[in-house]
């Protein structure tokens, strides 16, 4: 029993000092990245792909209706806006399935106020795309508005 824990601590150990939080586990053919374009209404619209670079097909999983988010920080640990944030969500099993180097791209639009519905003001932010299924992964970038 010692030797479970001790075994069980060192792993936990071992996985928390690995870097990010972008890791798969057993499906590191996924890549996921994220992009933004300035628009002339003054909207930002944002581009996340994923991409099967593996050599067998790639399940991702959610919970729910939802497969991705995407956050936008004044500083980290200060959130002042997310895509989902008043959206509701089915509560159904959803999945994605990529082929080898088969690609899927989702949009989302941003009207550049917070969650409380204010005008957010000019500066540096720090976002993070997200999905939300499993295995799960993420994408951080700056943005400048």
């Amino acid at each position: 029993m010692r030797v479970k824990i001790v075994l069980m601590a060192t792993l936990l150990l071992a996985f928390s000092t690995l870097p990010g939080c972008d890791s798969l586990g057993e499906n590191p053919g996924l890549k996921f990245l994220a992009d933004y374009q300035k628009n002339t209404d003054g909207t930002i619209t944002f581009t996340l792909t994923l991409r099967n670079e593996g050599s067998r097909s790639l399940e991702l999983v959610s919970t729910t209706s939802q497969i991705y988010d995407l956050e936008i920080y004044r500083e980290p640990g200060v959130l002042v806006w997310n895509w989902a944030h008043d959206l509701s969500f089915a509560t159904v099993i959803t999945t994605v399935t990529l082929q080898p180097g088969e690609q899927k791209t989702y949009q989302v639009t941003w009207n550049i106020r917070s969650n409380q519905g204010d005008p957010v003001p000019p500066g540096t932010y720090g976002a993070r795309a997200r999905l939300v299924t499993d295995p799960s992964a993420s994408y951080k970038f700056e943005i400048k508005i």
